[in-house]
């Protein structure tokens, strides 16, 4: 077994996750490298009893007829409950990932079939790579997104082929070689492979239940070269062809980096990277779990370059404020209860709109999430969850109980200031920073010296105000 630090834990819990508590950090800490990642990846073995009971209660998509209840407010207000409260936090990471590889919006498809799109990718998130590509190819939400319904014999679409191919799976050219993945030859004889692919609504008034079919009049069955290969060529055989190449595992190696591990350039040891990752892709029958695996257990993963490597996206900002802090979010009993939209309001103010992506490459994410305005909404996000109060009853939205602050109110300023530092990192902060922020709790109204004690009144103002202050720093914004 290989040793586990306490701030390797929390950097693990961060990437496939949204971070944790000190003590969920713990438990990781003593399982060990390999052991922890094993218990976050294999998420289909831990209850879900909270998140289910949540969900069953306060969650109605019985009927996407019924716009008061199954619209894109509801989507988004169901989803952050379900990566607030869930047991299984990997789950949601890869199902936020896979959103945003295979982007559709809900600018163009119906909320019906994003709910359906989401729900497939949780349950498919960590499968053989051809099988997931395959459902998404055959998903309701990207045959109209990228206008599939539409593609029939003699005038096949292209959207999807293209799409396919530059961001999906190979990217324009070779991830370590640079050579072209492909022509535009290849684009119109893949376009026509996948003509004729459908979907329909077997039962009128229940859209849950959607079927894909092949329409055969529209289906072109002629012979197609692709890839300098010549046969009647189907859109599952070309699903299978792509998943197989090695161009498909560097990109997908280099994408789970730049999302999960740091950025990778063109330089010899990072393209020696790409190559040994892919190795295991292509070695574990295009297992995204078993790639998944051996990059979270890696040295690459846990060395200096990509601690705090990343910027959060206003997701991973929100959520993992909430559940690092063990904050409490109440989803309400709908999206039009006041609080209850928090979460999701202030993810799409700063940028990222859950559902609604801004085009087929996703969101562009990196460093620009971090401007001026977005960074703004960030700080009143912050303000809000360290500033409410709750109510009797709970009230709709977010607040830190008086309890849970109390926690973290220690005998002295630097217990109280590095106990805040290691519950949101450990973050790795100047002397300066830490000296100011003890200097916070020990002023008064007027900026005189007061001496600190941990009472009630000081854990309601103080201690909210130290929370707020820590979730504005620039170092939390780090990933």
């Amino acid at each position: 077994m290989t040793d586990l630090s306490h701030d390797q834990a929390a950097h693990l819990a961060r990437r496939m996750g949204f971070g944790a508590p000190p003590e969920d950090v713990n438990q990781l800490v003593s399982l060990g490298r390999e052991q922890a990642v094993d218990f976050l990846i294999n998420f289909d073995q831990i209850a879900n009893t909270q998140l289910d009971s949540l969900i069953k209660s306060g969650f109605d998509f019985s009927n996407p007829n019924d716009p008061s209840k199954f619209n894109r407010a509801e989507l988004e207000r169901w989803w952050f409950t379900r990566m607030i409260y869930t047991a299984r936090p990997f789950e949601e990471k890869m199902t936020l990932f896979w959103h945003n590889h295979f982007a559709t919006a809900a600018s163009k498809v119906p909320d019906a079939l994003m709910y359906l799109q989401n729900q497939m990718l949780r349950a498919n998130s960590l499968a053989r790579f051809d099988d997931l590509l395959l459902k998404v190819a055959r998903d309701p939400a990207m045959l109209v997104w990228l206008d599939g319904v539409t593609s029939v014999k003699g005038q096949p679409n292209e959207n999807f082929a293209r799409e396919l191919q530059e961001l999906f799976t190979l990217g324009i050219t070779d991830a370590v070689t640079g050579q072209a993945n492909y022509t535009e030859q290849d684009v119109k004889e893949i376009a026509r492979a996948f003509t004729g692919w459908k979907f329909y609504f077997p039962n009128p008034g229940q859209p849950l239940n959607v079927v894909f079919f092949v329409n055969p009049p529209d289906h072109d069955n002629g012979s197609k070269t692709i890839y300098g290969q010549t046969a009647n060529f189907a859109g599952e055989d070309v699903v299978g062809i792509i998943a197989a190449r090695q161009s498909t595992a560097r990109f997908l190696v280099k994408k789970l980096f730049s999302q999960f591990v740091y950025p990778l350039d063109g330089g010899a040891t990072d393209l020696a990277t790409i190559d040994k990752f892919a190795q295991v892709y292509m070695s574990q029958s295009h297992s995204i779990k078993e790639l998944i695996r051996a990059i979270f257990t890696s040295d690459e993963f846990f060395s200096d370059r990509a601690r705090f490597g990343l910027v959060k996206s206003p997701v991973e900002f929100i959520v993992g404020a909430i559940r690092m802090l063990g904050a409490n979010y109440n989803p309400g009993a709908s999206a039009s209860d006041s609080g209850a939209e928090i979460p999701a309001i202030f993810s799409t103010i700063s940028g990222q709109e859950l559902f609604n992506p801004p085009n087929v490459a996703g969101w562009p994410g990196a460093l620009t999430w971090i401007n001026t305005a977005w960074l703004l909404n960030r700080y009143t996000f912050a303000d809000i969850l360290a500033a409410n109060r709750v109510g009797n009853p709970p009230p709709a939205g977010i607040w830190i109980d008086q309890d849970k602050l109390r926690k973290f109110a220690k005998g002295n300023t630097k217990k109280t200031v590095n106990g805040l530092i290691n519950t949101l990192g450990p973050l790795v902060l100047d002397d300066q920073i830490v000296a100011n922020l003890r200097k916070y709790l020990t002023a008064d109204d007027h900026g005189n010296q007061a001496p600190y004690t941990p009472d009630d009144a000081t854990v309601d103002k103080k201690i909210r105000g130290l929370v707020h202050q820590m979730l504005c720093l620039s170092e939390f914004q780090l990933n």
